[in-house]
Order: structure tokens, then sequence, then C-alpha cells
């Protein structure tokens, strides 16, 4: 599977070449426009900002909020 994003100059479709861990959360992503006329390769982010379904497995990541609906069913949903 491979990653793409729409151009930001042309709007065709650009492919991420590599990518590169800046944290337990983020991502640097070098793209490349499919179009060869544009050419264009930039740099995009990307960002866990919020938990939607913990994982059963690890918890919580202090970094990573849980989202205003999971924060809510998690305090309606009775405790053992």
């Amino acid at each position: 599977m491979r990653f793409t994003i729409a151009c930001p100059l042309c709007s065709t479709r650009a492919i991420a070449r590599t990518s590169r861990k800046l944290s337990d959360t983020m991502r640097e992503i070098t793209f490349r426009c499919d179009n060869d006329e544009c050419g264009h390769v930039y740099i995009a982010q990307l960002e866990v900002v919020r938990t939607i379904v913990p994982s059963g497995r690890y918890g919580s990541h202090p970094d990573i909020p849980l989202s205003g609906r999971s924060r809510a069913a998690h305090w309606q949903a009775p405790h053992q």
C-alpha cells in the first residue's frame, strides 16, 4: 500500500517516498508529485493527535489524549 496525498501545487497524486521518525507520535514524510511536469518534492508531517479506542494490550500513551467521545464513554462504562 502506498501513502498518497494531493500535491499542494497541482493537485496530482503525490507518493510518500521516505519517512523519518521524529517521536513516538510524529513522523516526517517526503512526498514526490506524480506529475512529471510539476515534480514537486516536499516534506509533510504526520502526527497522532488523539485516541479513539485505547489499546487493549498496551493501555494509554501519556502524550496521546482520549477523544471527547472516548473519554465520555470511558467514564460512563461500568468499571470492575
